[in-house]
């Protein structure tokens, strides 16, 4: 049988010859009733705060279980978003290393037909000044038979020689503006 502040209030004792003072027994009875209700009314405010915190326990670790969750998340999304710079930085470093290639490639293919263009241009040079030689070669033989061009010396050395070439370029003027 379970105390109560009731069954003890109306506990009853038999009675013997000479035995307790009844009011006295009564009135500690009473006391222990008093105690007894007041232990559970604490008991059962315990018990009541008990769900609560652990109704608070639960949502604590709700709470935590959630942060963890977020925290995992977090780390796995800037392990991913590391990886993906890693990886743009190595695309646009092969990027880059591929333009700078191309670029390297072009100035190799133009220096070499600006050399080519320039092997070209002192061929012709050559060809041209050696039709010149030959003309002036061929109008100095016209105008003086016995002269030869000596081939070793420039345009103008074998030209320094021959005195009939030389024109007064006055004496052309002078005759122009006089006609």
């Amino acid at each position: 049988m379970k105390l109560n502040s009731n069954s003890i209030r109306n506990q009853e004792f038999s009675k013997k010859l000479f035995g307790l003072n009844s009011e006295e027994v009564k009135t500690f009875l009473d006391r222990i009733a008093d105690e007894v209700d007041l232990l559970l009314r604490e008991n059962e405010e315990l018990k009541l705060k008990e769900k609560e915190l652990k109704a608070q326990i639960e949502s604590y670790r709700e709470i935590e279980h959630n942060l963890q969750q977020t925290l995992l998340k977090a780390q796995e999304n800037s392990s991913k978003s590391i990886e993906s710079t890693r990886k743009q930085t190595q695309v646009m470093m092969m990027e880059a290393e591929i333009k700078a290639n191309q670029i390297v490639e072009n100035a190799k293919e133009q220096a070499k037909k600006l050399n080519e263009a320039i092997l070209n241009l002192q061929e012709e040079k050559n060809l041209i000044i050696a039709k010149l030689e030959a003309i002036l070669n061929t109008q100095v033989r016209i105008i003086n038979p016995e002269y030869n061009f000596d081939s070793s010396k420039s345009i103008e050395e074998n030209l320094q020689n021959v005195d009939f070439l030389k024109i007064d370029i006055d004496k052309i003027v002078e005759s122009l503006d006089n006609e």
